[in-house]
């Protein structure tokens, strides 16, 4: 029931609103809808027995189920659970609403099982309070809201969401998700009140966008994507048409990234011009070029100022070198320009970026370059990627930095409709944005790890975009992404979280391509983090 990274290199991800209508469509196909729910709960169950520890039997876990069609995958499932040799107990915030709900509510009655409708209690009858909840549980299913979340939820579903929260804590016990952590709004990720910590969340068909945009992604915890017989309805439907958002699997690294012919030579690997790095930054520029040079470039050229060149040389020795002043009077030949790690923002050096920079080549923009652009605003076109964190967003756009924060898309689209370019807005997930045909194309890089919130990530995102860079942009810049992220993963696992430094990080480009071709594995544990394993 879940879909394999094995076999995917990528998934779409989809809002509420074009889930529910590629759910539609199969309705109006004849696929009934209880089917679908049906699935969904088997997805759940599936998970909650492998959280358990690999066995349902004499487990005690409670049901939190809401009045919707989420509250019915959660009923489904607490009887799938009782099936199994389970105990369930089901908490409901209100009588089933839904047909679907319905029908699993009084299959589950007709078995006996420990339900209760709360607001039918007393207050001071209630089976749980605001701390805790009267009996304890093996493990929790969360099915009270799903993706139809709109505000903060109401009063007893808030109360339940604490408790749960506050007595799975107490007894490190497993939370699973259906479909969404409550609380977290399907399609933005905002929590405008309490809201679920999920130790692993089942998502149906497709991934919601929420998942990926929320500052709680740690609430999401381990993300299963489980097939519920709609396969590839969302190409039927047009929504993947419409909204054009994917996120890459690791397994992109295998399809796309390029193997090197026999009869290569370093011609063939493409010629990159970085131009960046100024005394007391001289190692920005060496940690884009070193990366460049890792990931593939055949020659690569550091255009800097006359002072950092012996720094440089002995940085990155596989890199040449040229003074600023003489790769302006005559530009070596480059098929991608990077620019703008630890360059400096005086307008001099505005002049040379524009002296250097072909329109009609890719090119990579980061870092001061895109300080520069910001106070001189002008389209690059389509060869062009910018990299902006999200303060560097705020400046291009200027824009308020909680606006960029608060609608990623929204911002990255409007950069890339503003600078006529790819846009790379940079988080701990990535949005990537083009427009293409007058609609906007996203990807999403989810893959990343926290070790790479440190000085000097970015400049070698940038060497490995550059080195990447070819015909098809939105493509390439998200493989790129991926595999930076890819590399700090392994990182993290060889030389740790707080330790790893850039050099340790180009260096584990190699592991993180192993990764992608299936040589070593990595996989996602509870809350998100990942860890190595046996393949």
């Amino acid at each position: 029931m879940q879909y394999d990274d094995c076999y995917r290199t990528y998934h779409d991800v989809l809002t509420p609103a074009e889930m529910r209508r590629t759910e539609q469509k199969a309705f109006d196909l004849g696929v009934p809808s209880i089917l679908l729910m049906e699935h969904a709960a088997q997805a759940v169950v599936d998970e909650l027995e492998k959280a358990l520890g690999g066995s349902c039997r004499e487990k005690r876990v409670l049901f939190l189920c809401g009045t919707g069609n989420n509250g019915g995958d959660g009923l489904a499932a607490a009887r799938l659970f009782m099936m199994r040799q389970g105990i369930p107990t089901v908490y409901m915030t209100g009588g089933p609403k839904t047909p679907d709900a319905k029908t699993n509510w009084k299959y589950a009655y007709e078995m006996g099982m420990d339900l209760f409708i709360l607001p039918e209690f007393e207050e001071k009858d209630l089976p749980f309070q605001e701390d805790g909840f009267l009996h304890p549980f093996d493990g929790y299913v969360d099915a009270l809201l799903g993706t139809g979340l709109r505000g903060a939820p109401d009063e007893m579903t808030a109360r339940l969401i604490i408790a749960a929260n506050n007595d799975a804590y107490d007894a490190h016990a497993p939370v699973i998700a259906v479909d969404i952590p409550s609380g977290i709004d399907g399609e933005t990720g905002e929590t405008p009140g309490a809201w679920i910590h999920a130790h692993t969340t089942v998502t149906f068909h497709a991934p919601k966008t929420g998942l990926y945009l929320t500052a709680r992604r740690e609430s999401v915890g381990r993300l299963v994507i489980a097939d519920i017989g709609l396969w590839e309805m969302t190409y039927v439907t047009g929504t993947l048409e419409e909204s054009g958002c994917l996120v890459n699997t690791p397994l992109a690294l295998k399809a796309h990234l390029r193997r090197n012919r026999l009869q290569a030579h370093k011609g063939d690997h493409g010629r990159v011009l970085i131009y960046a790095g100024k005394m007391g930054m001289a190692g920005a520029a060496a940690m884009c070029a070193k990366a460049a040079v890792t990931a593939g470039a055949g020659l690569t050229t550091i255009a800097c100022g006359k002072e950092i060149i012996p720094i440089l040389q002995t940085l990155v020795p596989n890199a040449m070198c040229m003074e600023i002043d003489e790769a302006i009077k005559k530009p070596p030949a480059y098929d991608v320009f990077a620019v703008g790690c630890g360059l400096g923002q005086s307008e001099k050096i505005w002049a040379s970026i524009l002296k250097l920079w072909n329109p009609g080549k890719p090119s990579v923009w980061d870092a001061d370059a895109l300080n520069l652009l910001a106070k001189h605003e002008m389209k690059l076109g389509k060869n062009a990627v910018i990299t902006p964190h999200p303060g560097e967003a705020a400046r291009l756009l200027q824009w308020p930095l909680q606006t960029i924060q608060t609608d990623r898309l929204k911002a990255a689209r409007v950069l890339a409709e503003k600078y006529d370019c790819v846009a790379v807005l940079k988080s701990d997930v990535t949005v990537i944005c083009q427009i293409v045909d007058g609609q906007p194309k996203f990807f999403l890089n989810a893959v990343g790890s926290p070790a790479l919130a440190k000085g000097g990530s970015g400049d070698a995102l940038t060497g490995i975009m550059a080195a990447l860079l070819r015909h098809a942009y939105l493509d390439e810049a998200a493989l790129a992404c991926l595999w930076h992220g890819m590399a700090g993963i392994v990182g993290e696992e060889q030389f740790g979280g707080r330790e790893l430094t850039t050099d340790q990080l180009i260096a584990c480009l190699h592991d993180a391509e192993r990764w992608g071709r299936g040589e070593i594995c990595f996989e996602q544990e509870a809350m998100g983090r990942w860890r190595k394993m046996t393949c």
